[in-house]
């Protein structure tokens, strides 16, 4: 939903909330970070949205046209630290640096090797900021906000395009809208890799954002037609971009957003992040699994919301995954300081099938010594056996049999166990001849 002006009750509970509001967000960066600062967007979004008791620091930490590079040198670094020292409440650093180490290098002509090396330059660079500014304390948290899409196609006239859009776009090549954008959302999917290693370092994506909220209304295109994270062929909408006041009259910026574009982008981390983060409250999601006993552990896995917050999950009170059937009562919880949340689920781990190998017997004479049976139960556990009918009995797997002829019909079975479901029964039989008969039929068969 597109942010435009305050409500009037907003307006007037402002500078009564401001007195007693604690100091807990930093912004660092460069001019899309001062320009949120100065437009006072944080207050105004968050104010709408209930969080106007968490107050934003950003005067001396965002600086207009710095550079990645800039902000890993000591001069940089001792800002936070004095902010930090200044602000102890600070919990989150929202960071926005690296667009102008790009735009100072990148030119559409670059080749895949070249590219690599300025998108790995600025990598390292980024990797000493936030290293630097988790190591001051084991509760900061990052969040890393970038760009949305600029426009050069609209801002090449006037006195900003001559001196300023012109040759920046220029000194890229004169790419198109297509080949700016796909370049640099490369690099931000680089960037947003960071957070993916780090439990303490969030990313939010703001590509499409203002062709979602402003529209192209003269092409025809409406607010809220182009999907996130919209139409890369496109620029952000010429509405959306910053206007100053040259004289009596304005131009267009080709890379800065309005006020109303910088509440947008706020409002998104609001919904993807800081929202959450301000109320220290996340949500956890498990789904319950239903999974056959294979003699392993078994685990649920556990997302949260943001995403990438660490969880500490137990299997009826215990770290330990379960191997044996059974069902258990899974605990998913929150374990990153700053944060809470839960959520629970079953996991049941039913009895695996079984089958049991009880091969034909060959026949026997009536007086033959005990036989020992053998079959296998596929679960690895004991055998029993039963004799059905016929002029023998069994105890154990040890067949004797009564010295009278005839057919025994013998039954394998394996009840089953905690992990191991009954195996069906398997019977065979065997043939019991007289002594006569015996002898008759191997002679028969042409055996000695």
């Amino acid at each position: 939903m597109k942010i435009t002006l305050f409500s009037a009750v907003a307006l007037l509970l402002f500078p009564l909330l401001s007195q007693a509001q604690t100091t807990r967000i930093m912004l660092v960066g460069d001019s899309w970070a001062e320009e949120q600062w100065v437009d006072e967007s944080h207050e105004r979004v968050f104010a709408i949205n209930g969080l106007g008791l968490h107050g934003i620091y950003g005067e001396t930490t965002t600086e207009s046209g710095s550079t990645a590079f800039d902000w890993k040198q000591a001069d940089y670094l001792q800002r936070i630290d004095d902010a930090l020292a200044q602000y102890p409440d600070v919990d989150t650093v929202q960071l926005t640096v690296g667009g102008n180490d790009f735009l100072d290098v990148w030119h559409k002509d670059m080749t895949e090797a070249q590219v690599d090396a300025l998108t790995n330059a600025i990598l390292f660079d980024l990797n000493l900021i936030i290293d630097y500014i988790l190591s001051r304390d084991p509760g900061i948290e990052i969040l890393l906000s970038l760009y949305d899409y600029p426009n050069f196609r609209d801002t090449l006239g006037g006195w900003a395009g001559v001196f300023a859009c012109g040759p920046l776009h220029s000194g890229m090549g004169e790419p198109t809208p297509l080949e700016l954008n796909e370049a640099a959302i490369s690099l931000v999917q680089s960037i947003a890799g960071i957070a993916s290693d780090n439990p303490r370092i969030h990313y939010v994506d703001h590509f499409g954002l203002m062709q979602y909220n402003f529209g192209f209304v003269e092409d025809g295109i409406p607010p809220g037609t182009i999907a996130l994270p919209g139409d890369t062929s496109l620029p952000s909408p010429l509405e959306s971009m910053r206007k100053h006041a040259v004289l009596w009259w304005f131009e267009d910026d080709c890379f800065h957003l309005t006020p109303d574009g910088y509440d947008i982008i706020v409002q998104n981390l609001i919904n993807q992040y800081l929202g959450a983060r301000m109320s220290g409250e996340a949500l956890v999601i498990m789904s319950g699994q239903t999974v056959t006993y294979d003699g392993q552990p078994h685990t649920l896995q556990a997302s949260t919301q943001p995403p990438g917050l660490v969880t500490s999950i137990t299997y009826d009170g215990s770290l330990e995954p379960p191997v044996d059937a059974g069902t258990y009562s899974v605990v998913a919880s929150l374990d990153q300081a700053g944060w809470s949340g839960q959520s629970t689920a079953a996991l049941v781990i039913e009895p695996a099938a079984q089958s049991i190998e009880f091969l034909p017997l060959e026949p026997v004479s009536s007086d033959h010594p005990p036989l020992v049976l053998e079959a296998i139960a596929g679960s690895g556990l004991e055998v029993e056996f039963e004799v059905i009918s016929g002029p023998a009995t069994v105890e154990g797997n040890v067949l004797e049999l009564d010295g009278q002829p005839g057919g025994v019909i013998i039954e394998a079975r394996q009840p089953g166990a905690q992990n191991w479901q009954p195996a069906d029964p398997v019977q065979q039989v065997l043939t019991v001849l007289g002594e006569e008969l015996f002898r008759d039929r191997f002679e028969f068969s042409g055996m000695p």
